[in-house]
């Protein structure tokens, strides 16, 4: 599971920054990767900090008490697996993408049903830090542009 920061119309928008300036393309890529580096930042957070009203229990190898996470909050980190997957990485010079290649991560997202009575809820972390980083990425690329034409 993965979530690709990009912009829509990336490559007209390389032409007409072609055409604008080297400074150009260098800010708004910054800017890209800024919002993917607070993305996954803020994944993060959600994990490690957020709430956790789930049930507790007990867990062996090693020996310790969890508390989960309940339905619609985000996940609770238990020995830090899916806090340790979540990657970021510059795939073009105004792309780049924040994600994790582990299997459960887009069940703890979205919800799962295993069979047999056996469901995961949605533990949704990575939608709401995209949602909280919209506005910021729009106006880190207004930003961005207004600055090469001044």
């Amino acid at each position: 599971m993965s979530v690709t920061v990009e912009l829509k119309g990336e490559k007209e928008l390389q032409r007409a920054l072609n055409l604008a300036s080297v400074e150009a393309q260098a800010r708004v890529g910054k800017a890209v990767l800024k919002t993917a580096v607070n993305l996954r930042t803020d994944v993060i957070r959600r994990i490690q900090r957020g709430p956790a009203t789930g049930r507790t229990y007990e867990l062996t190898n090693p020996t310790r008490t969890h508390q989960a996470s309940a339905k619609g909050e985000a996940p609770a980190t238990d020995q830090g697996g899916l806090v340790g997957s979540i990657k970021f990485n510059k795939v073009g010079p105004m792309t780049a993408t924040v994600g994790s290649e582990i299997v459960y991560a887009a069940a703890l997202e979205f919800g799962h049903d295993y069979g047999k009575g056996r469901i995961i809820e949605p533990r949704p972390y990575f939608t709401p830090a995209v949602e909280a980083a919209r506005d910021e990425y729009i106006k880190s690329i207004e930003e961005a542009l207004i600055e090469v034409i001044r």
